[in-house]
């Protein structure tokens, strides 16, 4: 079973899968004619996206982890000492990096599902209904004057 933080390397496979070449092999089809496949050119579109994201998450975290360590050096283990202001701005980071790269991946999900709203090709009306107009083409007839009691009428 794949890392469970490994979002972006799941979702590669899963594409490379979907199309039968590697996501690098793809880039390059899509930049050479990306009218050919508008599904296939968003899909790369989302996951050059989603490859940025996890670039900026790593750094935070990487950000993060090494401030933590110089604090944690200063700090005697027997002492509890809240973490200073910048470190709490490192974890924001991380949070926010997180949530966009969640975002993206969640975006690269539905797009490769073929079930989600907006990617079934299914047909909702049989091609009759289609065929036929969907309002009356010819003028409604009225009825004859005297011909049906208005309702509320004294007679």
């Amino acid at each position: 079973m794949p890392d469970a933080d490994d979002v972006l390397g799941v979702l590669t496979e899963q594409i490379e899968t979907r199309f039968q070449m590697p996501i690098a092999e793809l880039r390059q089809a899509v930049a050479a004619a990306p009218q050919a496949s508008p599904e296939a050119a968003t899909i790369v579109r989302w996951h050059g996206m989603l490859t940025e994201a996890q670039q900026v998450l790593d750094q935070a975290e990487d950000a993060l982890a090494e401030a933590l360590a110089q604090h944690m050096d200063a700090v005697p283990d027997d002492e509890f000492v809240e973490l200073p202001e910048h470190i709490m701005q490192f974890a924001h980071t991380v949070n926010s990096a997180h949530t966009v790269r969640e975002g993206r991946a969640m975006t690269v999900r539905h797009l490769l599902d073929p079930q989600a709203i907006g990617n079934r090709t299914a047909v909702w009306r049989s091609p009759a209904a289609r065929r036929s107009p969907a309002l009356p083409t010819t003028e409604p007839s009225l009825p004859a004057v005297g011909q049906a009691p208005v309702r509320g009428a004294v007679r």
